[in-house]
């Protein structure tokens, strides 16, 4: 497993290592490279979210005749949900509703981006490989044990011990490569925080604001949820696990935050908020009431157009 998850990380991290790099070398800073990695994310998702949206109106208008369905065969299930499912396909509704791609393009960008900001020199600076080998070799020294036998983090532990290690031990540094390494590390950092450095649950510091602010977005964006799923579908949100829902996320949230470093934190923050954002907008534009208005306007006008249709084509036949 541990074999398969480290060639999954280096497979998915050369397309976002070398996006990554176009933005820094166009931005000249590494947390606006991942902003612009996130927005194109979220335009890359957005179809798929206003489908979503749309596919709760939808759930709201079939919401009376599923419950009829349930009532007339709640005591077979089996031929409820062959109903549901005829019932699903005359309506045209798709019960997935784009609700599972959003969570799979998440997935590779995380783990991308993980690998990513684990490798600096090597896939954002793209510093050749035996230099960076070299500069591996060069930081061993000022490293305890358990860090030492840390093999992914090796780069990230040269970043933040850059002022210590011997230069003129790396093979290959030249001076260009050390001004682009020291600019870079001057503006790995936000609000005093070193983006390398990984919240430590068991000392709490700045660093743990990372973490809170991730959380509390994961829980206002869960809370947001369930009270429009309390407005559109008030049989779903009954559902007791739906509180259960609302708490896994937000720990979940945390949890992660405490595993990656503060740039990860960053973007996991960054991005919950535009989703939050996205889905107050969205919910607004794509608010239940108005699709089905809108759905009944355009089934009227091709109900009608039909009509038409087959009266003028009775009519020409007559004559």
């Amino acid at each position: 497993m541990s074999n398969f998850m480290n060639g999954l990380y280096e497979i998915l991290g050369v397309p976002f290592g070398f996006v990554i790099s176009i933005f820094y070398a166009l931005s000249g800073n590494y947390l606006v490279s991942i902003f612009f990695l996130m927005v194109i994310v979220k335009l890359c998702l957005l179809p798929s979210s206003i489908k979503q949206q749309k596919s709760i109106a939808m759930q709201q208008r079939l919401q009376p005749k599923l419950r009829r369905l349930r009532e007339k065969y709640g005591n077979d299930q089996q031929r409820l949900q062959k109903e549901t499912q005829e019932l699903y396909q005359r309506e045209g509704f798709n019960a997935m509703g784009g609700g599972c791609l959003p969570m799979l393009i998440q997935f590779p960008v995380m783990i991308g981006l993980y690998q990513v900001n684990y490798h600096p020199f090597s896939m954002v600076l793209r510093i050749p490989s035996a230099v960076v080998a070299s500069l591996k070799e060069a930081v061993m020294p000022f490293l305890t044990e358990t860090e030492a036998k840390s093999a992914f983090r090796i780069e990230l532990y040269a970043l933040q011990h850059w002022d210590k290690i011997d230069k003129s031990a790396i093979n290959g540094l030249t001076p260009e490569l050390i001004d682009k390494i020291q600019l870079f590390i001057s503006k790995f950092s936000f609000m005093g925080l070193d983006l390398a450095h990984t919240p430590n649950v068991k000392n709490f510091d700045a660093y743990w604001a990372i973490p809170i602010i991730t959380g509390i977005i994961a829980l206002a964006m869960s809370v947001y949820s369930l009270i429009r799923q309390r407005k559109t579908n008030p049989e779903i949100a009954k559902n007791p696990q739906m509180g259960c829902m609302m708490l896994f996320t937000p720990i979940m949230q945390i949890y992660f935050a405490f595993l990656f470093p503060t740039s990860v934190g960053i973007y996991i923050i960054m991005s919950s908020a535009i989703s939050f954002l996205q889905m107050i907008v969205l919910n607004h534009l794509y608010e239940p009431k108005k699709v089905l208005a809108r759905t009944m306007v355009d089934e009227t006008i091709y109900r009608r157009s039909k009509e038409n249709n087959t009266k003028k084509i009775k009519e020409a036949e007559d004559k």
